[in-house]
């Protein structure tokens, strides 16, 4: 397999680089094992507009090289110049755009702009062709040493067995529910269901009949077994935070998409949700937020090691914490101590490509960001991060304290199948004394959450249905 590589400049001023970048490629022994160079200019027009021709190729390549100088081009209707929306597209679903800065005397507004944006990015400096490509082969040499190393092609490989016929309508319904690529949309109405799937890199034709590759499998297939694809995720409600007892269990083996919905089911049908009334309003409260919860799925379900078919990914909600685990560790060269500070390296690429084209993953590389931010603006913890044993776990803590309720309170306010409960019922189901019993439940009725009862010589504490779901 050769990798992509879309050159991006203004064509006029950089019309002698670009096609020495291509000669150079192709002229190098090693360069020319590994890369394809996309050039725009060298292709025939055939009927499709320019845009939509480079909008296509960007985002299908693997490496973009970025030229700049003193012109910044043409302007489009969206305010941009076509380079400018090249980079754009690119650096939706990539974090490595390669840029080189050509010294000049003058460049106009526009383009002083567009070197501050790409400044995001490392960059290269160069005064001539020369200085360019050796810069540029330093990159390449960088990139294959990098991927020869980590590359795992589970997720690219071509099912052979699959067709059109193994899609399904509504797991494809469902990524473009989530869908954050307007191009792909246009795609969908102007040319269909295998374009849009060649294009986001769930497949490819081969021998002339459109085949899914595993990746695409995995998010569009109506039976992802038929493939021998393991990608098991369990997801347990203990009872305790030993994790000895359980409470309710499922597993799972749909294609992505689906399997999020169902998480967020089990979330919510698992976990305590206190409603309160704030004024005029009922407000729900949640034990974590889920959009924490959900990106550490998807992060599993991203990067997990796929040759490892012996486990499977572990959802866990104990009383105390949520613990997701997925089998491999993290790529070389990451370690837990610094994986903010790294640029990202992924084990599945397409797996990663087709997720960034959603709401799920916005921008590579800045996952633990916000899974940190979305548990520190809920008053919780950040997440720790923990790699051992051939596992990668993202562990999420709850607030004990959090409404005042502790972990057995919040437990039996879950239970659906019991409404009341009297004190001895109380320490039989979570194997604590008397005392601790009572100072449990009638700390719910002073809350207003449960009603105390009498009943005879003893006390039955009845939920109050509208409070808790």
């Amino acid at each position: 397999m050769k990798y992509k590589i879309f050159v991006s400049s203004v064509r006029r001023e950089f019309e002698h680089e670009r096609k020495f970048i291509k000669q150079e490629i192709e002229n190098d022994y090693i360069l020319n094992r590994f890369f394809d160079v996309f050039l725009f200019e060298e292709l025939s027009a055939a009927g499709t507009s320019p845009k939509e021709v480079y909008s296509e190729e960007v985002i299908n390549s693997d490496i973009y090289i970025g030229l700049i100088g003193s012109d910044y081009g043409s302007i489009l209707e969206s305010g941009k110049s076509p380079t400018e929306l090249e980079y754009d597209l690119y650096n939706k679903s990539h974090n490595d755009a390669l840029i080189y800065i050509k010294d000049v005397e003058f460049r106009d507004d526009e383009t002083k702009a567009f070197i501050k944006k790409v400044k995001n990015h490392s960059y290269t400096r160069f005064n001539n062709r020369y200085d360019l490509m050796n810069a540029i082969k330093e990159s390449l040499a960088d990139f294959i040493a990098k991927n020869l190393r980590n590359y795992r092609a589970f997720d690219s490989e071509i099912l052979l067995n699959s067709s059109c016929d193994d899609v399904d309508m509504d797991a494809l319904n469902l990524f473009f529910n989530v869908l954050d690529y307007e191009p792909i949309e246009q795609i969908r109405d102007e040319k269909g269901l295998t374009k849009v799937l060649s294009t986001i890199r769930a497949g490819e034709y081969v021998d002339g009949e459109f085949r899914l590759n595993a990746a695409g499998a995995l998010f569009f297939a109506k039976d992802i077994s038929k493939f021998n694809l393991s990608h098991h995720v369990k997801m347990v409600r203990f009872f305790d935070d030993e994790g000895v007892k359980t409470f309710d269990k499922a597993e799972f083996n749909m294609s992505f998409l689906k399997l999020l919905q169902e998480a967020e089911i089990f979330f919510n049908k698992t976990l305590v949700n206190i409603s309160q009334i704030k004024g005029f309003k009922r407000e729900t409260i949640h034990e974590y937020p889920f959009e924490a919860i959900r990106e550490a799925l998807v992060n599993a379900l991203a990067h997990r090691d796929y040759t490892i078919t012996t486990a499977a990914i572990t959802f866990y909600i104990y009383n105390d914490r949520i613990e997701i685990k997925s089998p491999g560790r993290l790529v070389y060269p990451l370690t837990v101590e610094l994986l903010e500070e790294n640029e990202p390296l992924h084990r599945n690429e397409t797996i990663c490509n087709i997720f960034s084209k959603t709401k799920y993953m916005e921008h590579v590389g800045t996952g633990i960001k916000r899974m940190k931010d979305a548990m520190i603006l809920n008053d919780l913890e950040e997440p720790e991060f923990v790699e051992s044993e051939g596992f990668f776990k993202v562990i999420f803590r709850s607030n004990e304290n959090e409404n005042g309720l502790n972990s057995r309170q919040k437990q039996f306010l879950k239970l659906n199948d019991v409404s009341e409960i009297t004190v001895k019922e109380y320490m039989d189901l979570f194997g604590v004394v008397r005392n601790t019993a009572t100072k449990d439940l009638n700390n719910l009725d002073d809350m207003g959450i449960v009603d105390k009862i009498k009943n005879g010589k003893q006390f039955i504490y009845r939920k109050k249905g509208n409070d808790f779901k």
